[in-house]
């Protein structure tokens, strides 16, 4: 009857950390489905916005929308090349070096390691991308501080818009009222 016991509780002992690993990968998949699914929405977010905001007439025959730092969407935003914004067909460019950054309508910021990689603050970057009149989004808490325009936070699963308003009125790009309206407005005063 021990040996009975004693082999009874091996198999026990191995089915619990199965199980225990089982759900280790099940929660794994959870959260890789939620930001797969946070990233899908941040990627319809992007090409709508080229609906709610208007460049300036420039000669490119294509619409930029660029991938700064480590790129957090992989394949999920690669169908946005379908689309077209104007008549011009979109072009996703995903980049680390600041060389590209000037050829960009809408610049993605992943994170601001980018000041590490490019040896710029992170502010200069902005300044940069505000003279070219491209729209800049990100999702880091400095990010609209340091004069992102558009900063995208999960708050209770639900991915939240705030729009850097001065940024966005200095870089000369036009706004629509409707996008204002689904979104917090930062301007300038912190609030956090």
């Amino acid at each position: 009857m021990d040996k009975y016991n004693v082999h009874s509780k091996k198999i026990h002992g191995c089915l619990s950390v199965f199980s225990l690993l089982y759900l280790l990968f099940l929660s794994g998949f959870s959260f890789a489905q939620e930001a797969q699914i946070e990233y899908k929405i941040k990627a319809g977010y992007l090409y709508n916005f080229t609906k709610f905001i208007t460049w300036p007439e420039d000669k490119s025959a294509t619409f930029n929308l660029c991938i700064v730092g480590k790129d957090p969407f992989g394949s999920i935003i690669d169908p946005i090349e379908r689309k077209s914004v104007k008549s011009k067909p979109i072009r996703l460019y995903r980049f680390d070096s600041s060389n590209e950054i000037k050829h960009c309508h809408m610049i993605y910021f992943a994170s601001l390691v980018v000041e590490r990689e490019w040896n710029l603050p992170s502010k200069a970057i902005l300044t940069i991308t505000s003279l070219n009149k491209t729209l800049t989004a990100g999702e880091s808490k400095s990010f609209i501080k340091s004069g992102g325009m558009i900063a995208f936070s999960l708050e209770e699963k639900k991915v939240k818009l705030k729009i850097n308003i001065k940024a966005l009125r200095a870089s000369g790009l036009d706004i629509s009222a409707k996008l204002l309206e689904v979104a917090d407005i930062y301007d300038g005063v912190p609030n956090d």
